[in-house]
């Protein structure tokens, strides 16, 4: 079953057309990060928010963002989100800050309008958290990341890449005090390694062992951290500081119309394998999105683990919630996973 679900899924040309992240849109400046946290740290300084200031995001975020914000010198803080994962209360309720940042889940659109209101009663800085929707659009054909002030993306969540971020800043929003383009990084750690080897091993032997391989990594390494005090996910910064060198120049990792068929033919594919034991995240995929997987709740999580075993899969939990937030979050904070497509 594993060799039919897998077929015909992506064809990759023998040589792929040079494509650059500045086509997405005109009127940005564009700079290269290793993480997108950094590009988020460096965006906040860039437009003014350092020591003091409070950045408001919502609860259901992964706690490592947060990396973004201390190391700029401001604070956190939080609005709600429904199950649904848009903000569950009116933007007049939210607290006051310097900059918000909205969320494009899972590579979905966001709806900014309430982020928008509240920037207008504000002053805000309005920040589009893109890390999961490299190639997505919304309903009028914007691209993703492209729809705010200040826009995130995170390449290595979408192309088979050591390491790679984006920050875009939008060039007739205000005067950014932007720092220019740090050198490329020549080398590799352990850990990007250890990727690019799993990323060649897909192409060579086909994507089920190698992801089957990735999820039995990622469990033993869950089992041996379980219980241990969090150290500084929520105040460091990853390493290394310098994008790699695969991004100095066009980048050939992908075909992005490849990608988006790919991407969308297997959201649907695996949509239709778990129905009708899990309840989707998002109600349909709606033209233009891009998934970074697919998002479901499930009472059922025995059979679907069964299920995804049958063809070589296997589905993580998202996000690791803030300490903030873990203690009081509600059930549909916690009860979200995902198949992730990078290595399928």
């Amino acid at each position: 079953m594993s060799g039919d679900f897998f077929a015909s899924i992506y064809s990759p040309p023998a040589a792929l057309k040079p494509w650059r992240v500045e086509d997405l849109a005109e009127g940005f400046e564009w700079s290269f990060f290793s993480y997108a946290r950094r590009a988020l740290a460096e965006g906040l300084r860039a437009a003014g928010v350092g020591l003091g200031a409070r950045v408001l995001l919502p609860e259901f975020i992964c706690r490592e963002l947060l990396s973004s914000i201390v190391a700029v010198g401001a604070h956190p803080v939080f609005y709600p989100v429904g199950k649904d994962l848009v903000p569950s209360s009116h933007p007049f309720r939210w607290p006051e800050a310097s900059a918000v940042v909205a969320v494009d889940y899972f590579g979905f659109p966001q709806d900014l309008e309430a982020f928008r209101t509240y920037c207008a009663r504000t002053g805000a800085l309005l920040i589009e958290d893109n890390a999961h929707g490299l190639f997505s659009r919304d309903d009028r054909g914007a691209p993703l990341g492209t729809r705010a002030d200040v826009g995130l993306f995170s390449l290595r969540k979408t192309l088979p890449i050591p390491d790679g971020a984006v920050l875009a800043l939008k060039t007739d929003a205000r005067k950014w005090r932007l720092a220019p383009q740090s050198s490329f990084n020549e080398y590799t750690t352990r850990g990007q390694r250890i990727k690019n080897t799993l990323r060649r091993l897909s192409v060579t032997f086909g994507a089920p062992p190698v992801f089957h391989a990735l999820q039995v990594f990622r469990t033993a390494r869950a089992c041996i951290d379980e219980g241990r005090p969090s150290g500084g996910e929520e105040t460091d910064l990853p390493v290394p500081d310098l994008p790699c060198s695969v991004l100095a120049s066009p980048i050939t990792a992908a075909d992005p119309n490849l990608e988006v068929q790919r991407r969308r033919v297997l959201y649907h594919r695996i949509e239709a394998l778990l129905a009708p034991h899990v309840s989707p995240v998002f109600p349909s995929l709606r033209e233009g999105v891009v998934p970074y997987g697919f998002a479901y709740r499930s009472t059922q999580s025995n059979e679907v683990a069964r299920i995804l075993s049958r063809v070589s899969l296997a589905s993580l939990s998202w996000p690791n919630l803030p300490e903030a937030v873990s203690s009081a979050a509600p059930r549909h904070y916690r009860d979200v996973r995902f198949v992730p497509f990078l290595f399928i």
